[in-house]
């Protein structure tokens, strides 16, 4: 949460700092582009930790979410694939390239054979687009935990943020202003024109309203650990 107090606190000072409105447009789009990166980091940081501690509960790999296993495996080879190879004969850049696949291939294979201590998180967690709620309960359906957006929909924090204490409004409103924010992230990153520019305000309802969403997720998350087997 300190991020978010940050990136408050930026625009702040350039709202107050006697700044051009050419300067105070930037600071707004700007602080706007960081706050969604770092709410998307965010819940990628939070999928991690929730399939780790989900492979920690369990004594047996058998017992784990399949899905789980399977996006390991999938996702170890796609960033592999993704690795850039040096074409111009540095044998250095080559034996490391080789040598971290052989690493990361051992890692998941011994993982899919039952040994849960290897690290095979990094990679395990990806989001293919801007993180709109179809993408954050992607990102734990992994592990079998569905619909997180529902799910956070009755926590204080969003309740709160919100003003109303009905958990199945609460959920429509969250859809309907994540995806907002989503659009209005895209707006001021793919064009030029000042009129897609958002006012200080409006920048700092945004974090209110990801702080909410934070707290309420990382309260939720806890509670639907798998039982220790």
């Amino acid at each position: 949460m300190t991020d978010l107090t940050a990136i408050s606190e930026l625009v702040s000072v350039v709202e107050t700092s006697g700044t051009s409105a050419r300067s105070r447009i930037a600071s707004v789009n700007s602080s706007t582009l960081l706050l969604a990166a770092r709410f998307e980091e965010f819940i990628r940081e939070q999928g991690r930790q929730y399939a780790r501690e989900t492979v920690q509960l369990q004594a047996d790999a058998r017992t784990l979410p399949r899905k789980l296993s399977a996006t390991a495996w999938k996702r170890t080879l796609e960033e592999l694939a993704r690795a850039k190879i040096d074409t111009g004969g540095t044998a250095v850049s080559l034996e490391t390239v080789s040598r971290d696949a052989r690493s990361r291939v051992d890692a998941v294979c011994r993982f899919l054979e039952g040994d849960l201590t290897q690290e095979i998180y990094g990679s395990l967690v990806h989001n293919e687009s801007n993180m709109r709620p179809s993408q954050l309960n992607a990102v734990f359906s992994i592990c079998d935990l569905k619909d997180v957006c529902s799910k956070v929909s009755d926590k204080p924090p969003l309740l709160s943020y919100f003003e109303d204490d009905d958990a199945g409004r609460v959920h429509g409103m969250l859809l309907i202003r994540l995806n907002d924010f989503m659009e209005k992230r895209n707006n001021i990153a793919h064009s030029l024109n000042p009129g897609n520019s958002l006012s200080a305000s409006s920048l700092h309802d945004d974090v209110a309203f990801f702080k909410a969403l934070g707290l309420s997720i990382a309260v939720t998350l806890p509670l639907h650990l798998p039982q220790a087997a």
